[in-house]
């Protein structure tokens, strides 16, 4: 048994039990499950531990050392072919009463007994469901927290052992068949979510991962004009009749920016991130600047319209694919030498086909083809980026444009940082820390697809009443008792983070109060996503969402996040500090809730001090 040991951990290893961890002040012990692995060549001096780990045939050095008082590396190296994933190191053994800790949308943690919790089987980092390289538990008051320091080739996997207990462990893949660069997991052990979250961020900061939304600011200032702005997508009453190739509807509202917009300042909403589909003309997006709004159009770089199926689609689909030209050059293929599947669209013979997914190098190029003129003709100063980086990151085996997938984020991020450059809030669907630095908001980060209703990506302006509401939202996504602001805890000064537009703040509308209390306890704007029809109905309740929702969003978006905790013993009473002295306690409950001087918080109400 090979020991090390600094003022508060102790690390001991050998080739049969595997990797412990002791708290010295506590006298904790964690440990491993058994590894499947074969364990040579081990050694240990003063500063670290090293021994062989074989896996598949592949020998993988592994050295454990201190990274800092409460840190922990496992670094891997290894040259040669590698097939399957390597699973390793094993999960942490873990205890009845553990709460497991996931960076799933912006955070949930989940009794890991609890048999019908929900959680998938399998989650790639840096994709649509994963923001985070973080997940870890909580035991007692310790908090053992595994983090990736490069998961573009790693996947996060759950299991639920014979034991009935529910198990996270990290799995390796390979970079176009081979091991390619070193892999390292960083364990970090602390007294509280708060404390993980602060030498996380520390870790990502040493990496240059961290852009604080005021450096983005300075670079690029549009981005000033969205703290504290809702997030708005107004369709008109046929745009999902046009989509889905279902006969439009004559006797409808037409959709009136004037009109609207005027009224959304009438009714004080003077912060607001004006979204289009379809994109607005230059005198409307003139006039809508002039009244202090940001203006943003929709985009998408990852699907095209292939050629061959282009008069199989419904014309509105074909004409939209404005790429299509390019295919099947741009067109990202397999290691089979296939054309990689994207977004399935309607066609005329009433089937669904499938366009081809472009290549992310190739992406980068068709942004500055084609946003630029679409600038200077119409003047919007945002643009929303769909699909790319709320999507697992792929390999690319074209011979004009290979890609690995730390490639493929690479150019991701400089898609982005093209956008800033010349002067536009650059907006993405989900995100992730890997691409943190260089988005200003990201949509649906706080709706996970996972807990999302169903085909939430075609249903951009459906809404469910009553017994309608899918089971899933009140279960998970907005369930308090669940969800933690683990990317705000580390984040929440980089970037701004809203729920999708298929599940939007306003997708329940009478659970529009629920959604108003995460928004003003995490310190983000809501985001609407409605027709004209529905804002006639809706304005006056979406105007009442907009002043509670946005509030603490105007006064923190530029602070980081400090603290969470929740206070009371169900979970329903929870608070967040900020670095700029703002302390925000939501009340989740039905009933009043006093606090220790007497203030008392109304059922499903917030209160903000400074």
């Amino acid at each position: 048994m090979f020991h090390i040991d600094n003022q508060q951990l102790r690390i001991s290893f050998s080739a049969e039990a595997g990797i412990s961890v002791s708290d010295k002040a506590s006298g904790a012990v964690f440990t491993q499950v058994p590894c499947p692995y074969t364990i040579s060549d081990a050694a240990a001096d003063e500063q670290s531990i090293s021994y062989t780990v074989h896996a598949g045939g592949l020998p993988i050095r592994a050295r454990l050392a201190f990274a800092g008082e409460g840190e922990i590396t496992l670094d891997l190296e290894a040259a040669g072919p590698m097939t399957g994933d390597i699973a390793y190191p094993p999960a942490w053994q873990m205890a009845a009463n553990d709460a497991g800790v996931y960076p799933i949308g912006t955070g949930f943690a989940f009794p890991v007994n609890d048999p019908s919790i929900r959680v998938p089987p399998e989650m790639p980092f840096f994709s649509g469901s994963t923001g985070l390289a973080l997940f870890g538990f909580i035991r007692d008051g310790h908090h053992v927290f595994t983090g990736i320091e490069k998961g573009f080739d790693a996947v996060m996997k759950h299991e639920r052992k014979d034991d009935g207990l529910l198990y996270t462990q990290v799995h390796w893949r390979n970079e176009k068949g081979q091991f390619g660069y070193p892999r390292q997991s960083r364990w970090f052990f602390a007294s509280s979510l708060d404390d993980v979250a602060a030498a996380y961020r520390r870790w990502r900061e040493n990496m240059g991962w961290v852009v604080t939304l005021k450096d983005k600011i300075r670079h690029t200032p549009s981005v000033a004009r969205l703290i504290g702005a809702a997030d708005i997508w107004l369709w008109d009453d046929n745009n999902m009749n046009r989509l889905y190739g279902r006969p439009e509807v004559s006797d409808v509202t037409p959709r009136d920016v004037h009109r609207v917009a005027s009224e959304m300042i009438g009714l004080g909403m003077t912060r607001v991130l004006w979204q289009s589909f379809e994109g607005e003309n230059a005198d409307d997006c003139a006039w809508l600047k002039s009244r202090g709004f940001l203006v943003g159009k929709y985009e998408v770089y990852r699907d095209v319209l292939p050629k061959p199926i282009a008069d199989l689609v419904i014309p509105y689909r074909k004409k939209r694919s404005v790429n299509t030209r390019h295919w099947p050059d741009i067109v990202r293929t397999t290691a089979d030498g296939d054309y990689a599947k994207a977004w399935a669209i309607h066609g005329t013979d009433g089937q669904m086909h499938y366009q081809h997914a472009v290549c992310d190098i190739c992406a980068l190029r068709l942004t500055m083809e084609n946003v630029p003129p679409d600038i200077a003709a119409i003047g919007y100063d945002s643009r929303f980026i769909d699909v790319q980086a709320g999507a697992a990151l792929t390999e690319c085996y074209h011979p004009l444009h290979p890609q690995t997938r730390t490639t493929a984020q690479r150019y991701i991020n400089a898609q982005l940082d093209f956008l800033a450059d010349i002067g536009l809030t650059a907006g993405v669907e989900v995100g992730s820390e890997a691409a943190g630095r260089a988005f200003h908001f990201s949509e649906g980060l706080l709706s996970p697809g996972c807990y999302r209703a169903e085909d939430a990506g075609r249903r951009m302006n459906t809404l469910y009443y009553g017994d309608d509401i899918p089971a899933q939202i009140h279960r998970y996504m907005l369930n308090p008792f669940y969800r933690v602001p683990l990317w705000d805890l580390i984040y929440h000064d980089c970037t701004v983070s809203t729920w999708y537009w298929g599940d939007s703040s306003n997708c329940c509308p009478e659970l529009m109060p629920v959604r108003d209390l995460f928004n003003a306890l995490y310190g983000l704007p809501p985001l609407y996503s409605l027709n004209m029809s529905q804002w006639d109905t809706l304005k006056k309740d979406i105007a009442k969402s907009y002043h509670r929702a946005t509030a603490t969003a105007r006064k923190t978006a530029l602070s980081r996040m400090t603290s969470f905790a929740w206070i009371s013993p169900d979970g329903m009473i929870q608070q967040t500090r900020f670095a700029n002295g703002v302390t925000v306690i939501a009340n989740f409950s039905a009933e009043p809730y006093t606090l220790d001087d007497k203030t008392v918080i109304p059922p499903k109400d917030y209160l903000c001090r400074e």
